[in-house]
């Protein structure tokens, strides 16, 4: 949650906080797997999204602009979460819309989309789309995370056969 709001900043030891100086933090292990996408290369040819129903939009990209995934001091390069985004649908209304305009604007088919939520009804509405959903109700676990991927392999192999 943003209450703070923007500008974001982030220190020598790469905390962000708000514009009221309170440190934000990402749930469990969001950093780990962000990484993970960043750097891995079989995960080369994943795009990520981010959605989200927010009354503060404009803060949204500011602040994914401000969370770094990696960062390597030799060369300068950095990669920022906004940086590992394909598509972001960031504004108030229904996880539906958003995954429409991701399905719109990137001919991604639903069930090639595997959507991590820490709401009930976001996971209830958005699987009759087809997209394999995992609650998250203490944020992105490493369990979550694995489930996710199992649960989509499954998915995927059940389409297949």
């Amino acid at each position: 949650m943003l209450d703070g709001g923007a500008p974001f900043r982030r220190d020598k030891s790469g905390a962000v906080f708000d514009k009221r100086n309170e440190r934000i933090e990402l749930m469990g292990a969001t950093t780990e797997v962000l990484k993970e996408l960043a750097t891995d290369p079989r995960w080369a040819q994943t795009e990520v999204a981010y959605v989200s129903r927010t009354e503060y939009p404009e803060w949204a990209i500011p602040c994914l602009k401000t969370f770094l995934v990696t960062e390597e001091a030799k060369h300068g390069k950095t990669k920022s979460m906004y940086d590992m985004s394909s598509y972001q649908e960031i504004y108030p209304g229904s996880k539906l819309t958003h995954f429409r305009a991701i399905h719109n604007k990137s001919g991604i088919p639903y069930e090639d989309m595997l959507f991590y939520d820490n709401e009930r009804w976001n996971i209830t509405e958005c699987a009759k789309l087809g997209i394999t959903c995992v609650y998250t109700p203490r944020g992105l676990t490493r369990e979550a995370w694995d489930r996710g991927l199992m649960d989509f392999a499954t998915a995927r192999c059940g389409k297949m056969g």
